[in-house]
């Protein structure tokens, strides 16, 4: 009888050993981010498949949890290319540069494509080239191969911030600004629409890249190509600019000089300098949209001032002012060449105040406002008539 019990034992035990062992079988076959665990060939020839296949997204996410279990260590040419995309990054050439970091990340991944910090640091190049769904897209992979807690939250904000600047980039082609119909302008002397400086270009066209610089005449305002649709002042509009326009200084800082912006206007002044000064050039500038203002101001970074992550590095504001103005220009612009879109004085736009148009919207904060109270999403709203020390200006005109 023992025997006969213990031969009964064995043979329970051996038909459960069967079972659990097709069961691991078939959870292998269903799943094989579970055979990965045991075989390092198998993830070896999903990497395979991936370069073989590099939009099937499915892949690459079996790829990547299969890293997350047992993380393989990052092939040496993998971080050759990584390395030298982090040298084209911080080598200061803008778009240029940021397009050969592109190529660079995108060779690592194909070699590791679990490798999270390729992903991140994809994102970074993409969103420096304006690729904004390229870099939510990268991100999301990064969120895909797990970061700590922390890394998570920064990188599910940035693609929040990411989103609204792919949103308004979209809106921007979709809806372009439509330019006020212009009165044919009197014949001008030939001094006023006499050819800019060699260095500025002129005249521009639909097919002008952005971040162009160009002036349509000497006593023109500077403008920078923002998108195909538009282009905005390179600087606010100053002191000089004001007089010679307007035969009078209205500003309360007048002893800053021809070089600080013009202050102490109205909305309703803006659109008296804005008129004299289409007669004059025979062009048509205007007051930004809201839209426009605060696009131009990212210069297509998600930064959360006009430039930077650091106020004084962009802007005069209460803590370096001295409580005035300052010459335009002195501080760092912003990635697309503007300068001043945060701090010395507020700008008018041609926003109104919820529907409410004797109400104006004025952006980017002045010299006598906190940082923390002014960022790139932050307005007022005042009456068209109010003048004050801190209300300013800075054109725009619709292309070509």
């Amino acid at each position: 009888m023992q025997r006969n019990g213990g031969f009964a034992k064995a043979a329970r035990a051996l038909r459960k050993a069967i079972w659990v062992g097709s069961v691991l079988m078939w959870a292998a076959a269903a799943h094989p981010a579970l055979a990965s665990e045991v075989s390092s060939a198998s993830f070896a020839q999903w990497v395979a498949s991936l370069q073989q296949h590099p939009d099937d997204e499915a892949l690459r996410a079996r790829i990547i949890a299969a890293a997350r279990r047992r993380a393989p260590a990052v092939p040496e040419e993998a971080r050759r290319y990584f390395i030298r995309g982090n040298t084209a990054m911080a080598s200061g050439l803008g778009t240029y540069g940021a397009q050969r970091a592109i190529r660079n990340y995108e060779k690592a991944l194909t070699l590791a494509p679990w490798w999270g910090d390729a992903y991140r640091n994809l994102a970074k190049a993409q969103e420096t080239a304006k690729d904004y769904s390229g870099a939510i897209d990268a991100l999301h992979r990064f969120l895909q191969t797990a970061p700590d807690k922390s890394q998570a939250r920064q990188a599910q904000d940035h693609i929040y911030a990411l989103e609204e600047m792919r949103d308004e980039m979209r809106d921007l082609h979709a809806h372009p600004v439509a330019a006020a119909p212009v009165a044919p302008a009197p014949a001008a002397p030939a001094a006023v629409i006499a050819q800019p400086a060699a260095a500025v270009a002129t005249l521009p066209s639909a097919a002008m890249k952005l971040g162009t610089v160009f002036r349509d005449c000497p006593d023109c305002p500077e403008m920078v190509v923002i998108t195909p649709g538009y282009a905005m002042g390179k600087y606010l509009v100053t002191q000089k600019q004001w007089r010679d326009v307007m035969g009078r200084n209205p500003s309360f800082f007048s002893k800053c000089g021809d070089d600080c912006p013009v202050e102490q206007v109205s909305w309703d002044d803006a659109q008296e300098f804005l008129t004299r000064l289409n007669e004059k050039t025979g062009r048509h500038y205007r007051l930004p949209t809201e839209a426009e203002w605060r696009f131009a101001c990212r210069g297509g970074a998600a930064t959360t001032f006009c430039g930077s992550q650091r106020y004084q590095e962009v802007a005069w504001f209460a803590g370096n002012s001295g409580g005035h103005t300052h010459p335009v220009g002195q501080k760092q612009p912003n990635a697309l060449g503007l300068y001043d879109m945060n701090g010395n004085v507020w700008e008018w736009t041609n926003g109104c105040l919820e529907y409410d148009c004797d109400y104006r919207v004025l952006r980017g904060g002045s010299w006598i406002y906190d940082p923390g109270f002014r960022g790139t999403s932050k307005r007022i709203g005042v009456a068209r008539s109010y003048r004050l020390n801190e209300y300013g200006l800075r054109v725009v005109r619709t292309l070509p």
